[in-house]
């Protein structure tokens, strides 16, 4: 999956701004349905948050996935952050907006305050029966310029 370097930048500043490095944040990378390797544009969905996690509501969810359907684009990665330490819990694993087999779910530490990058990342790639393993990141993921 090739992520551009500016919606990485993007990514990180919602993070950051949103969880205030205080509370959780979550945004989802998107591309063209045509494009399936392509991460071109960060979406922000409205949640709520706190330290110990984030939800969002049925209507933002319905939202996200019309708007996402009109503009006949994806979610490549779900991004969110914990923090302290990055990986994947039992409520990421339940709570993951797509359920779909070779879904990426990235975890980033310390609420996205360290340097823009995937030091300290945890990936976590949907298997086929189920579960949330973690898989290297440099072999999923490519920042481009």
């Amino acid at each position: 999956m090739q992520i551009e370097q500016e919606v990485l930048e993007r990514a990180f500043e919602h993070l950051r701004r949103c969880g205030s490095g205080q509370a959780e944040c979550v945004v989802y990378l998107t591309g063209p349905v045509n494009r399936p390797t392509l991460v071109d544009d960060v979406v922000h969905p409205v949640h709520t948050a706190s330290i110990a996690g984030y939800d969002l509501d049925s209507s933002a969810i319905s939202e996200l996935w019309r708007d996402l359907a009109a503009l006949q684009r994806s979610i490549r990665v779900q991004v969110h952050t914990h923090p302290r330490a990055a990986y994947h819990s039992s409520r990421d694993d339940s709570l993951a907006l797509v359920h779909t087999q070779g879904f990426l779910s990235l975890v980033i530490p310390n609420f996205a305050l360290g340097e823009i990058g995937f030091d300290g990342a945890f990936l976590a790639e949907l298997d086929h029966h189920g579960r949330w393993p973690g898989v290297p990141i440099d072999n999923r993921l490519e920042v481009t310029r």
